[in-house]
């Protein structure tokens, strides 16, 4: 399937700075095809509250973004930025470095004066690896997570062009499992407040875990979508997640009634990663590598999925075609165009309601 089907303009000044105040504030585009005829609804994103029923589950991604951006520079005083992507057993990482003449076995200064940063390999595409090193000592990935925490930068995507005035607004609220370099977007729209209301409407929120990697928002270079390959990306589905989704999926075989909200393209692809051989949903960590396109036959009878508006060729925006329609997303899409939606991560969501 050609690439430039998933392709749209949007003028930059449409493109989201910062989040809405309060999360819940944002706006929500429901393409609400539970019915004879679609329709498209204009609401608030708090609005889910009356949309999601008791005995509905929505599943979130409780991954939390590592500030793994690092300004450095060069002894010789050249500048230079190293964004840390995937660590090793060995005590090394994989990260992305620019700057000019950076070779193997160059050193980078960091804002804290004990710490330096050794490129030990070079990749490919500014891609290293590298050690963290106070003295000479090599930091463990316990003691890197610690040491960003203290030094490090928020990566944010390059089209937010500023730096966020509060770190908090690219983290959700309920991540605590460090490891992404990039939010799981569409969980930015909820608040505290949000989420206890559909708890006490009956609504049972279940959790996974998928490290969001610089891949899953890379566009698409390759002609063909079906010559794209994911980078691989580390997920958890626990027991307690997997139990919850399999008795949705036997209450769906003996009544034909969808409970399953995703929230997110991550969510969705660790959800579809999780499956052994006879299509039972598993308890389930490793590294998948799934790419969801048009034609993917989906394995849970799902209710609905929350998301954003997506990058032009993106892997989410592919996904999102494979969920509903390529076409109707893109129609979508010029319709938020029209009505003024802020796209991308900071954005507002989109909603797809199935049939019941």
């Amino acid at each position: 399937m050609d690439t430039d089907l998933f392709d749209y303009e949007l003028p930059r000044e449409m493109i989201a700075q910062s989040g809405a105040r309060p999360r819940d504030s944002s706006r929500l585009f429901l393409i609400d095809a539970s019915g004879e005829r679609v329709r498209h609804r204009h609401l608030i994103f708090r609005d889910i509250e009356d949309i999601l029923e008791k005995g509905d589950i929505l599943v979130l991604n409780r991954t939390r973004v590592l500030p793994a951006r690092v300004k450095a520079e060069k002894i010789t005083g050249g500048k230079a930025e190293v964004l840390l992507l995937v660590e090793s057993d060995d005590n090394r990482w994989t990260a992305l470095v620019k700057g000019k003449r950076i070779s193997e076995g160059s050193v980078l200064l960091t804002p804290d004066p004990e710490l330096v940063i050794n490129i030990t390999e070079r990749v490919n595409e500014g891609r290293c690896r590298i050690t963290l090193e106070r003295g000479k000592k090599v930091l463990t990935p316990e003691e890197v997570r610690e040491w960003v925490g203290r030094w490090g930068l928020m990566p944010t995507p390059p089209y937010i062009r500023k730096a966020l005035k509060d770190p908090e607004e690219y983290q959700t609220v309920y991540g605590d499992k460090e490891g992404s370099v990039a939010a799981p977007t569409a969980g930015l729209h909820f608040t505290e407040g949000l989420l206890e209301r559909l708890k006490e409407k009956g609504v049972r929120i279940v959790y996974v875990v998928l490290h969001v990697g610089i891949g899953t928002f890379a566009p698409v270079k390759t002609r063909d979508i079906g010559s794209h390959v994911m980078e691989e990306e580390w997920f958890e589905l626990p027991k307690g997640t997997a139990d919850v989704i399999s008795g949705a999926v036997s209450e769906f075989d003996r009544t034909g009634k969808r409970r399953i909200w995703a929230v997110g393209t991550t969510v969705m692809r660790t959800l579809e990663s999780a499956f052994d051989r006879e299509g039972r949903i598993i308890t389930a960590s490793g590294k998948t590598g799934l790419f969801i396109t048009p034609g993917h036959r989906f394995h849970l009878p799902y209710k609905g999925f929350i998301t954003n508006f997506h990058l032009p060729r993106s892997t989410p925006l592919i996904l999102a075609s494979a969920f509903y329609d390529r076409e109707g997303i893109l129609r979508a899409y010029e319709e938020a165009k029209e009505m003024g939606y802020r796209f991308y991560s900071l954005g507002d969501a989109m909603m797809i309601r199935r049939h019941p």
